[in-house]
């Protein structure tokens, strides 16, 4: 088990309600004796009941459910306390994307070339203007949408955190960006290049300060290696493959077939170009998924792309392998559509949003930031912070209790309030780019991270949610604690009310993945309970 986990997992939804410090307080002062407004004996009987596990015991709750129509609030329990949130921050800085891009906009990748073309040959370089395009043809499909996983099925971002099922985008292509670019620079009567290749990734520095992982301007195969182990016959060693295959990385097995409990598989870069997988695998088990990050995202691009250009038909003058000659780069006001031999456009930026969402995908919401950073000018991710944080100041939040660390939530000194999360969620709903935000959210038995909670319930179909966690072992693995189990989202009420929810659960003990589960279905039936409420 990783140090800290990540959200993903099915999750329900959040809504409030004022019950007090504990659950029993629930039922001896409803919330009407604040608020005015009665809770519905169905909503509160089962928060109580949900509340007074033994397993929540020593946890912390916070809910709100409001109607944005109205601004009411229907229910409400410590809704004004910064409380530990994990993914349900990408609410913030997905919002923050889609307010500096709107949901139209495209992702547009050129390949310009520094010379002149004679006779199919080109005497001088050709250069991938990296977009900050994620998918870049991985998860890209014929009808212009974006492909994503959903559970039980785990999106192979999240190879790396020791949860069960993870697995590639099903009928992806990682390098099919620059396969169709390379073809292109084919028709564009290029044959050969007397010069090199080059990746221009100046949108933006490279950017390693948050907990996720890198992030760059150039994305292939969203920068991981995925690597597959397949057990075989008991003593012999594991089968091992894995994509995308190009000279720039080379994956080493050392993994046995075992029977029996089998040791971790373990992930590593031990030298340049070189990933070692070891451990072991239990003979008869299903295949495993791990991920290796690419630490050069440019290199590994430059090469990915030369070979494509091989591929079709345009030879190269210059090796494949090696670092990005950036020394090269010509001055970004030469391009132009003269220049211009080829372009990879993607599909709109509210499918990326769709994507971060539902996967909850940690290194996509961070690298909204460094966008949305270098759309205001500034070649800084963190200056996406500020940018986020004056987009809740816009949307209604005083500051005072919701603090950015990150685009994913995945950093622990993040907070935010039930109360802060209804406030923006009722706010989007009347930005232009509302509804593609509220289209981006998992679905209660839908799909997403929300694919098999509320199965067979009325409620099913009619929550829209984006969930959170954060789990951590304590050192040496001898207790783990569930810091935040969170959901927030949009209920479509049976009575036909639209409204705002936030649950919160923090401080509960982490006892394995299954139990995690019945935790998050907990939260969900209280979801499901408002819908059919309401």
């Amino acid at each position: 088990m990783r140090p800290v986990l990540h959200a993903l997992l099915p999750c329900s939804l959040a809504v409030v309600l004022l019950l007090g410090p504990s659950a029993s307080d629930v039922q001896a002062e409803p919330a009407a004796a604040v608020s005015g407004v009665s809770i519905p004996e169905s909503v509160a009987s089962l928060i109580a009941e949900i509340q007074a596990k033994p397993a929540y015991e020593h946890a912390t709750w916070g809910i709100r459910l409001a109607d944005p129509a109205t601004g009411e609030i229907l229910i409400d329990q410590a809704g004004e306390k910064s409380m530990a949130p994990g993914s349900i921050m990408k609410v913030y800085s997905v919002a923050t994307g889609l307010d500096a891009f709107g949901p139209d906009y495209r992702f547009h990748t050129p390949v310009h070339r520094t010379g002149e073309v004679s006779d199919g040959v080109l005497s001088g370089n050709l250069v991938l203007v990296a977009s900050g395009d994620l998918s870049f043809g991985l998860r890209d499909r014929p009808d212009g949408t974006l492909a994503f996983n959903s559970f039980p099925e785990i999106d192979h971002n999240y190879a790396d955190t020791g949860f069960p099922g993870t697995t590639v985008v099903k009928d992806s292509n990682p390098l099919a960006a620059l396969d169709a670019l390379a073809a292109d620079v084919r028709k564009a009567g290029i044959a050969e290049v007397d010069g090199n290749v080059v990746i221009d990734d100046r949108l933006f520095d490279a950017y390693d300060g948050w907990n996720d992982g890198l992030i760059a301007p150039i994305w292939v195969n969203e920068n991981v290696i995925d690597i597959t182990t397949t057990p075989t016959m008991p003593g012999e060693p594991a089968k091992i493959d894995w994509r995308p295959k190009t000279a720039a990385v080379v994956v080493e097995g050392n993994v046995k077939t075992v029977t029996g409990e089998a040791a971790p598989i373990a992930v590593e870069t031990v030298g340049p170009g070189l990933v070692r997988v070891s451990g072991e695998i239990a003979a008869g088990s299903p295949p495993l998924l791990s991920i290796s990050h690419i630490h050069d995202p440019a290199a590994f691009a430059r090469t990915a792309f030369i070979e494509a250009l091989e591929r079709a038909g345009v030879a190269i003058k210059a090796e494949a392998a090696g670092p990005n000659p950036a020394d090269i780069l010509p001055d970004a006001e030469t391009y132009s559509d003269e220049t211009r031999v080829a372009e990879w456009v993607s599909p709109l930026f509210s499918e990326y949003a769709k994507v971060i969402l539902k996967v909850s995908y940690n290194r996509g919401a961070d690298l909204l930031l460094c966008l949305v950073a270098a759309k205001s000018g500034s070649r800084n991710c963190e200056t996406g912070i500020g940018k986020e944080v004056d987009l809740l100041a816009r949307l209604g939040l005083d500051g005072a209790g919701t603090y950015v660390f990150d685009g994913a939530g995945s950093d622990d000194h993040g907070k935010t309030a039930p109360a802060d999360e209804t406030t923006v969620l009722a706010a989007i709903v009347k930005e232009p780019w509302g509804a593609a935000f509220q289209h981006g959210l998992a679905i209660l038995g839908v799909d997403g991270t929300q694919a098999t909670n509320g199965v067979g319930t009325p409620a099913a179909g009619h929550i829209h949610i984006k969930d959170g966690a954060r789990v951590s072992p304590t050192p040496g693995g001898y207790q783990a604690v569930i810091l935040a189990k969170t959901q927030v989202g949009y209920i479509d009420a049976a009575s036909g009310r639209k409204l705002v929810f936030a649950i919160f659960l923090n401080n509960a003990p982490f006892t394995g993945f299954e139990a995690f589960l019945g935790v998050d279905a907990d939260v969900s039936r209280i979801a499901a309970a408002i819908q059919g409420a309401y």
